[in-house]
């Protein structure tokens, strides 16, 4: 059980390519959430509504 448990948090401490390949997934993830939420929110044609946006 300790062994295991050592494994498990040696391998998500000790950065590698699986760890960069999240990180990179993560920021992309955000950036496109960003820029959907800027999307529906940007000041724009007051007439019309977000979905026509």
């Amino acid at each position: 059980m300790q062994d295991s448990l050592e494994n498990i948090v040696q391998t998500l401490v000790s950065p590698g390519l699986g760890s960069a390949e999240l990180v990179l997934a993560a920021l992309v993830a955000c950036g496109f959430l960003f820029s959907t939420i800027y999307s529906l929110f940007v000041k724009g044609d007051s007439s019309l509504e977000w979905w026509e946006r």
